[in-house]
């Protein structure tokens, strides 16, 4: 079943799109658990209902997918264009909860993405540990996003990715919540962490710095699985993934 419409967010000062994937009730004996998806950067938030088997794995997991739109803004908050971050860790929780009446304990919601949702992921867990129990990350884009944005500003007027200024401003600049490693060793240090999962695909161009990533991620002592299979930068791989997430933590 598919929930399609729009909300107004205060967070962003506009009516923005959702999309909630939930199993019939009828036909579940408990309660279902709840997964926020995110999308990528050249995305939308009906990406994950209509390039995948996600609406069929809500009824076979007895999970309820919310999908919340963000644009092309790595889930930060940006001045002059909205609270992005707020919006999908603090207000839209708020607003599934009064609305529909979903689980909103940490043990029963999770949060997962694709490339720049996969980054978005990870940013929301690792700040928030509270709130999500468990995160998925496919693809990750931007695990290293200094050396990223450092090798942006060095391209002057060709830079390549130019929608990055209006993210993190004209001199494209970064703190340190946006860096998912500093993250992970200050969730290392903490009594409460998510379980965190990651994949990339042997011909994903993301493959190199994911390796590299995970290297040091196993260095900490965090609940981290990271697997590796065939596949590319593509709702292919993204499908599958999703699939071993769930058999993994859901079945």
């Amino acid at each position: 079943m598919i929930f399609t419409g729009s909300i107004y967010s205060q967070s962003l000062d506009i009516d923005t799109w959702l999309h909630i994937v939930y199993p019939d009730r009828s036909c579940q004996s408990v309660p279902p658990k709840v997964i926020y998806m995110l999308h990528g950067s050249s995305g939308n938030s009906s990406n994950w209902i209509e390039n995948t088997m996600l609406p069929l794995y809500a009824q076979e997991y007895n999970v309820v997918f919310i999908l919340p739109e963000v644009g092309n803004t790595w889930y930060r908050d940006i001045p002059y264009r909205g609270n992005y971050f707020t919006y999908v860790v603090q207000e839209l929780p708020d607003m599934i909860s009064n609305i529909f009446k979903f689980p909103t304990d940490r043990e029963n919601v999770a949060i997962m993405g694709n490339s720049m949702g996969a980054y978005g992921a990870l940013k929301c867990a690792l700040l928030h540990p509270e709130k999500f129990s468990l995160c998925a990350s496919f693809s990750t884009a931007c695990v290293t996003v200094r050396e990223y944005l450092d090798e942006l500003r060095e391209q002057k007027e060709d830079i390549q990715n130019p929608n990055m200024l209006s993210v993190f401003g004209s001199e494209l600049k970064c703190n340190d919540d946006d860096e998912l490693l500093k993250l992970a060793k200050k969730a290392n240090k903490s009594d409460l962490s998510p379980k965190i999962y990651m994949s990339i695909g042997n011909q994903d161009f993301l493959y190199e710095p994911n390796i590299d990533f995970s290297k040091k991620m196993k260095q900490l002592n965090l609940d981290y699985t990271f697997e590796i299979w065939d596949g590319e930068h593509n709702w292919h791989f993204w499908n599958e993934s999703l699939k071993h997430v769930l058999d993994k933590y859901y079945a």
